[in-house]
Parts: structure tokens; C-alpha cells; sequence
């Protein structure tokens, strides 16, 4: 019985330095545990657009009417290098201090994202009630964060300011309630 006992804790201790061993070296190399393809680098384009003021451009603020390009372009279409697991908002920030675009942020802990206020000194609430800035990716608006949103690789980043909570941006969303 004795005999049967140490041959047992052998066994479990074998075992256990097996597990140990194995979770040790995924840790080293990082197989699969929480990087996935990140740090790889990857191309998107992005753009910065306030189009939709133009055709209510009397609803507009006075004192923010010099930020409004003619043409409603802050950024055209460009192509950005970014590193995988960048989110969208990560890739905004930088285009924005490299194209010294103004960009106002916040940080809100319950949803654990940046939420976008400005862009260009134009804030939500600038050309109305329901108005703010949106974004989506290969023309899709999605329903979080852009600071939890990780694009990928060719990705089409839009931002947008909307004037009518997204319905005159292309998002549907205001449309199924």
C-alpha cells in the first residue's frame, strides 16, 4: 500500500511539473494566449468628414462655422500604417497629431472606451440636439467603443459627423426603433 502511495505522487508530481512546463513555455512564446496577430504590421485608410453640416449649415454654432472646410473634408481618404491590435481609436489619435487635427476624448470607466467629443473643434451638440461624431468600418456603424474596435489589415475607417443621429450618415440604426 505504501509502495502504491509514492508511485501515485510520483505520478501527480510528474504531472504537475508537466502542466507547469507547458504553460510556462506558451507564456515565453506567446502561443495563443490573449496576442493573437497583434504587433504585426497592417494598412487601413481613414477619413475625417463634415459633409453633413454643409446642408444645414445654419443650424451650425456661430463661433464654430471657421472649423467647417468648404468642402466638409477635415481628412480625405488616406492610407495609414498601423500595428495589429491598434484599435480605431488609436488610429484616429495618431492621424490627428500628425495632421494637427484638434481631437477632444474621454475616458468613460463603465464602458471602458474613449468616447470621440470633438474633432476639428466641432463637438457633439454643434449643429443641433442629435448632432456628434460616429465612425464605422468597411461601412458598417458599429455598436461600441472605437477604442474597442481593432480594425484589420485593407480595413476602411470612416468618421462622420452626423446631424441627425447617424441617419444621415447611412446608419440604420436610428431607423429600427
Amino acid at each position: 500500500m505504501k509502495q502504491l502511495k509514492k508511485i501515485y505522487w510520483k505520478r501527480i508530481g510528474v504531472i504537475g511539473i508537466s502542466c507547469f512546463m507547458l504553460l510556462w513555455s506558451c507564456l515565453l512564446t506567446s502561443c495563443g494566449i490573449g496576442k493573437g496577430d497583434s504587433g504585426k504590421p497592417a494598412a487601413c485608410t481613414i477619413s475625417i468628414d463634415c459633409q453633413t453640416i454643409l446642408d444645414i449649415f445654419t443650424d451650425l454654432k456661430e463661433t464654430k462655422k471657421e472649423f467647417v472646410p468648404e468642402d466638409g473634408w477635415i481628412l480625405p481618404e488616406m492610407e495609414v500604417k498601423f500595428t495589429t491590435g491598434d484599435t480605431v481609436f488609436d488610429i484616429l489619435k495618431k492621424i490627428c497629431e500628425e495632421k494637427n487635427i484638434q481631437l477632444s476624448s474621454k475616458y468613460t470607466p463603465l464602458y471602458k472606451s474613449y468616447y470621440v467629443e470633438g474633432i476639428n473643434q466641432l463637438y457633439e451638440f454643434d449643429c443641433g440636439k442629435n448632432s456628434g461624431w460616429m465612425y464605422s468600418v468597411k461601412r458598417e456603424f458599429p455598436n461600441y467603443g472605437a477604442s474597442s474596435y481593432k480594425p484589420k489589415d485593407g480595413d476602411k475607417i470612416e468618421w462622420k459627423y452626423t446631424c441627425n443621429l447617424g441617419s444621415d450618415v447611412g446608419n440604420p440604426y436610428k431607423d429600427k426603433k
